[in-house]
């Protein structure tokens, strides 16, 4: 499986995990995942050891939240982790991702709407107990009117605020905001925090940036704080790379580490993830297929 396009430490670091996901017994020692890294994506064994350095710091920032446990020796999956198939399906979603290069688990309309899901659960702890957040794509899970000129005031209504002036061109699809965040507060009254999000599954996030409009967003919805602008992702961004620092200026970036943090506070225990399970029996069955 040398055809594999696993280049960064960071990849090399998911691509440890997958193939912990898939491993039947979910436990791989060092000298086979060394074995494992050299055969599948060409990897030596220095990146390896600088990819479990990168798998032991998403230990030490999402502690209980993160469904792998790391050492000198092995890596192993945490069977009884509640968020582990949120995980993997954060994992299979992102850009490059093994799931992604191999067994295309299904069409990108498809993964992206998942994303979606996974992204309003997240969201909906943004501003910690009392927060909300409401998917506003279309076709919606909601009840969302399809025009655009219909569908921002019935998210006002939602959110509690009044509609705003501007004009809502009824062809517009979502104004670049796939999930709206806010935390109102118990006297109902307004200006309160706000979060617009843009969700993408695509590689090239820093086109995406530019798909919210806080200027229109202002004049669509009556509001008397200016919105966070948010770019919710599925792969993770290095912390001192140059990706990471241009993203920073422009929006607040919601990656994987974040989301599995957001997801870790959620009071009630989150469903498992159907299609993250059938990945990964996919990604197994495949994996094997190649090895034979």
């Amino acid at each position: 499986m040398t055809d594999l396009e696993i280049a960064s430490v960071e990849a090399i670091a998911d691509w440890i995990e997958t193939a912990t996901l898939v491993s039947m017994s979910g436990h791989l020692g060092r000298d086979r995942l060394e074995e494992l890294a050299s055969v599948e994506i060409g990897a030596p064994p220095l990146k390896v050891s600088m990819a479990m350095e990168v798998m032991a710091k998403r230990v030490k920032v999402l502690g209980s939240a993160y469904p792998f446990r790391t050492s000198e020796l092995a890596v192993l999956r945490e069977n009884g982790n509640p968020l582990l198939t949120h995980y993997a399906a954060l994992l299979h979603l992102t850009p490059g991702s093994v799931a992604r290069q191999t067994v295309r688990a299904t069409d990108a309309a498809e993964m992206g709407e998942l994303f979606e899901t996974i992204a309003e659960k997240a969201l909906a702890n943004l501003w910690g107990e009392g927060g909300r957040a409401l998917s506003f794509g279309y076709p919606s899970r909601h009840g969302r009117p399809e025009a655009f000129d219909q569908a921002v005031p019935w998210l006002a209504s939602k959110i509690g605020l009044e509609p705003g002036r501007g004009y809502r061109p009824p062809l517009r699809k979502d104004g670049g905001v796939d999930v709206v965040a806010w935390r109102q507060f118990a006297d109902q009254r307004p200006g309160f925090p706000l979060g617009l999000a843009q969700c993408t599954i695509q590689a090239e996030t820093f086109r995406k940036t530019t798909d919210i409009d806080l200027r229109l967003w202002a004049s669509w919805l009556a509001m008397d704080l200016d919105p966070m602008s948010l770019l919710v992702i599925p792969g993770t961004v290095r912390n001192a790379g140059p990706d990471w620092r241009q993203l920073t200026t422009v929006v607040t970036v919601i990656e994987r580490m974040r989301l599995m943090e957001l997801l870790n506070r959620s009071a009630k225990r989150l469903d498992p993830i159907e299609w993250s399970c059938e990945t990964t029996s996919r990604l197994r069955s495949f994996m094997k297929a190649a090895e034979a």
